[in-house]
């Protein structure tokens, strides 16, 4: 009998043969050898993607950096070159390790990834402070002129309105105007007129009252003189036109080397509410003698209301503090007239201004010898010793006098606490963060005749030699009287007599200190 049953195939058959039969050893091996070796190509190719990106990143932000740095001239020039020696060894290591040799371990490379962005990002964050510490510097040392503004006014009661109706008039100036020649021919590009000249602001006013001339003009200082002492003329007067006159600073012919001369540098605190640039009453007046080589400073303040004779004048002085009507070299001319020196520089400081920078490092501590109400700002009450202030009172503080039995002379010594208090703090290492904040609140509110070079060759000198500034502060003395004065014409005015022995003790003491 023929076995008609057929023979299944054997289990193990059927596993050989079916599609989902399990991989020996070594093809499980291998296919783990190209799982790996497609998975570290990959990576492979990642971190040479990434290493690129990040040289190329560094190579731009570096180079712009050590650009910013040989601006700003703080380093020496073997210290720019080792930075950027520094620099371009740690980016051949990042493109050797993680573009060119792709066998370096992972440890390795993910360091050097982290430490490239870590020195990208600084390298940008450090460009921003450097930038803007340069170009804080290119502002208060790019202007070589001071502007007068000056205002046309007319009666209330006459017919003028407009600059045009003036065409042929009688406009009255006065002629202790150094600018004289400039302003008249300013305001004659605009119309035609007959000048008429007065020897005071008093004659000035009753030329217009008596209708001798049909307008006059006068500074914006001249005008805020008027307000506090003749405040019928104001009411009774309207302003229809508005002119500047360029006033240009003299060529400074005194420079030294300010790394290893000694120099004076003249700090004229302006009374502008326009602006710096504008001309204004100087409410500030100090002498900073430098003597860097034995890094000490001599501070002598000037009281606003000395009675000196103004620069280049004859006959009837004047107030210092109204030298600043004609401009900041006036200032300087008289004060070397005065105490028979060269000053070398000048640093004009915006005193409304630059208050504001004690708000951004969070108020000063000053110390107050006696309790009083701030005459400027009623709002603003001391007491007695020390007492943290904001910027609203540290300013009503440095401007108050009419509190003190020694008034202007007690005032100087205000506004050197002051600034002497806002130094402490600014350079306080706490404040670095906030650097960029504190130049910011700064700008528009320092003008000086330093130029770029000779700022940032002083404070390269400073940050190599971190020497401790011996400060030392005198003040000249004075008694005060009534008298007339050369600005304001023979109204009688509160001056301060010159004592010549505080004269001669700063002429010795200035002299020292240039040895």
């Amino acid at each position: 009998m023929s076995n008609n049953i057929s023979k299944k195939p054997s289990s193990n058959a059927q596993k050989s043969s079916s599609p989902h039969s399990k991989k020996s050893p070594a093809s499980k091996t291998v296919s783990r050898h190209i799982e790996s070796y497609n998975q570290t190509s990959k990576e492979n190719s990642i971190i040479r993607k990434v290493g690129i990106v990040l040289a190329i990143a560094q190579l731009i932000s570096s180079s712009v950096l050590v650009v910013a740095l040989k601006r700003l001239n703080l380093l020496q020039t073997w210290q720019l070159f080792l930075t950027a020696f520094t620099l371009v060894i740690f980016e051949t290591l990042v493109i050797y390790f993680l573009v060119i040799k792709q066998s370096a371990k992972r440890a390795v490379q993910v360091i050097l990834i982290i430490l490239s962005i870590l020195i990208s990002c600084g390298s940008v964050i450090g460009y921003k402070y450097v930038r803007q510490t340069v170009s804080f510097i290119e502002n208060i040392t790019g202007s070589h002129y001071e502007t007068q503004t000056y205002k046309v006014l007319v009666l209330k009661s006459s017919q003028y309105n407009e600059i045009s109706q003036l065409n042929n008039q009688h406009i009255g100036f006065l002629s202790t105007n150094p600018n004289l020649e400039t302003t008249e021919k300013t305001l004659k590009n605009v119309i035609s007129f007959k000048e008429q000249h007065y020897d005071e602001l008093g004659n000035l006013i009753a030329g217009i009252q008596d209708y001798k001339v049909s307008a006059i003009t006068l500074t914006d200082s001249y005008l805020e003189f008027l307000e506090e002492n003749d405040k019928d003329f104001i009411e009774n007067s309207k302003v229809i036109y508005q002119f500047e006159v360029r006033v240009e600073n003299e060529k400074d012919e005194k420079r030294v080397n300010v790394v290893t001369d000694p120099f004076i540098l003249y700090i004229s605190g302006s009374d502008s509410r326009i602006g710096l640039n504008d001309t204004a009453r100087s409410d500030v007046n100090i002498l900073a003698v430098i003597n860097p080589k034995e890094a000490k400073i001599l501070l002598v303040s000037i009281p606003r209301d000395y009675y000196v004779q103004l620069h280049g004048t004859t006959g009837t002085k004047d107030k210092l503090t109204h030298a600043g009507i004609y401009g900041t070299e006036m200032s300087k001319t008289t004060i070397e007239d005065l105490l028979d020196i060269d000053i070398n520089y000048t640093l004009k400081v915006g005193f409304s201004t630059v208050i504001k920078v004690i708000d951004e490092v969070d108020g000063i501590d000053i110390d107050s010898d006696q309790a009083f109400t701030a005459w400027t700002n009623k709002s603003c009450k001391f007491t007695k010793g020390v007492q943290h202030v904001d910027s609203v009172c540290a300013l009503a503080f440095a401007r108050e006098r009419y509190s003190y039995a020694s008034g202007d002379r007690h005032r100087g010594e205000n506004q050197q606490q002051v600034i002497t208090k806002l130094i402490e703090k600014v350079t306080n290492p706490h404040y670095l963060t906030r650097y960029t904040d504190i130049l910011s609140a700064a700008e528009g509110s320092f003008e000086t005749s330093l130029n770029y070079d000779e700022i940032t060759d002083f404070a390269r000198y400073q940050l190599a030699e971190l020497k401790k500034w011996k400060v030392k502060s005198i003040s000249l003395d004075g008694t005060g009287a009534m008298l007339p004065t050369y600005s304001m014409g023979a109204q009688k005015l509160y001056v301060m007599i010159p004592t010549q022995s505080t004269i001669v003790t700063a002429q010795e003491k200035i002299t020292e200190y240039l040895k």
